[in-house]
């Protein structure tokens, strides 16, 4: 029977990082990730839009609003680090009609309380990010939108993971038990 001294279930991105972050915490722990799954991050991770929100639409100062804002931060550096191609295509959120003008006001009130760049543009200005778009006088832009294959991100976690198992200076109990490992 094997044993361990924690257990993580699921190794798409939150269980990777757990299972790393853990590792680092607990360099002499036996750490097993376990999947259900025929290939690791096959789940919810590797299926998702791959959208790294910017954090504008949550409630100010909420834990939402702020570990959206930090993993969008986080998310980008960690891309760019390990080379995986990330599109800065940004987010235009336009108003059908005058009634959507407030929604944009609260989300320009929230944007800017969460610490995050939104910028108020004309029409004309949107229209010159996306010539086809089509908005009530104005719309909203945000420059720290942007995209990301998440099944490369994935893949990237769980090489790092293999990495820091190999060159850890203890004999290493991080477990990948993953049909593809």
């Amino acid at each position: 029977m094997q044993t361990c001294d924690f257990l993580v279930i699921g190794d798409g991105v939150i269980g990777l990082s757990i299972a790393r972050e853990l590792k680092a915490r607990h360099n002499d722990a036996r750490i097993t990730l376990i999947e259900k799954e025929p290939s690791c991050g096959a789940h919810a991770s590797g299926r998702n839009s791959g959208v790294l929100h910017a954090g504008f639409y949550y409630s100010p100062d909420s834990l939402k609003a702020k570990f959206t804002r930090l993993g969008n931060e986080r998310l980008t550096v960690y891309c760019e680090r390990n080379n995986i191609p990330l599109n800065r295509c940004g987010k235009l959120v336009v108003a059908k009609d005058a009634g959507d003008l407030p929604s944009l006001d609260e989300l320009v009130k929230r944007g800017r309380a969460n610490g995050i760049e939104i910028q108020e543009l004309t029409e004309a200005e949107a229209k010159r990010i996306e010539p086809r778009v089509k908005t009530f006088h104005r719309a909203l832009f945000s420059p720290r939108t942007s995209t990301v294959n998440p099944q490369l991100v994935v893949e990237a976690m769980q090489r790092d993971a293999r990495s820091e198992e190999h060159t850890s200076e203890l004999q290493s109990h991080l477990n990948l038990v993953c049909r593809l490992l």
